[in-house]
């Protein structure tokens, strides 16, 4: 059975993306079937994070019935599956978000873990992939707006049946003035199951077009993304259902 787990955060620039290409990425070395699908119909990166550029059938299109699941469906170079969102604005305005419903389910079944990256805070468009999830990975940074601003999502999360995964703690680099691990996991209430610093090597895999984890598989960031990912294999056997 298909896991669907969405990547959220209460405000934007927090990682979402580059979090799901890695945390994916991670899962396929370990032998898992994933398919990450960008959901973020505003403001898609997923595709622009692999250097696709301008996939020539996109989300948008399915949605509309213009195209099959399987001419959506990407390989990278690295191995990883993907679903990339246009980042037409013109496409954006033709996609109802109300159709969201059938991606998930064509693609239910299709792999045992489907990671979304979705879009940030309370609207429309994350209610509408929340309401065909099962779990939510919450992504912050380590200060305390992006923390505060995350329990809103946790809630919505909630509201919709969506379990809390954890929380991938995401440009951590230990400083005086960052919350610590245990502050973000006593204000959330869920484990921090992954503490990644924003080094050299992610803006450099980000240029490359390639998941970090493929491109500097022993880079502590890489690790801190296979940590989440064994940490999500494991969750599942705790929690069958």
């Amino acid at each position: 059975m298909t896991r669907f787990i969405a990547l959220i955060s209460g405000k934007g620039g927090v990682g979402k993306t580059t979090s799901a290409i890695n945390i994916g990425q991670a899962l396929l070395k370990l032998n898992r079937s994933v398919t990450v699908l960008d959901a973020n119909l505003m403001t898609p990166n997923l595709a622009t994070h692999l250097g696709f550029v301008d996939p020539p059938a996109t989300l948008n299109q399915f949605l509309r019935q213009e195209k099959e699941l399987h001419e959506i469906m990407y390989v990278h170079s690295s191995g990883l599956q993907i679903i990339p969102a246009s980042t037409s604005y013109e496409e954006f305005r033709n996609t109802n978000p109300q159709q969201l419903v059938e991606i998930f389910e064509h693609l239910d079944n299709s792999s045992e873990f489907v990671l979304v990256d979705t879009p940030s805070g309370l609207g429309e468009e994350i209610s509408q992939v929340l309401k065909n999830t099962d779990e939510a990975l919450i992504v912050v940074n380590p200060n305390l707006s992006s923390v505060m601003d995350s329990l809103k999502s946790i809630e919505l999360a909630r509201e919709h049946n969506n379990i809390i995964s954890g929380i991938l703690l995401n440009m951590a680099n230990n400083g005086r003035h960052e919350l610590k691990a245990a502050e973000i996991e006593a204000i959330l209430h869920s484990p921090v199951i992954g503490r990644v610093k924003f080094d050299r090597k992610i803006k450099k895999s980000l240029h490359q077009g390639l998941p970090l984890n493929h491109a500097y598989p022993y880079s502590r960031s890489a690790k801190e993304f296979k940590r989440a990912a064994d940490y999500l294999c494991k969750y599942l056997q705790v929690n069958p259902d």
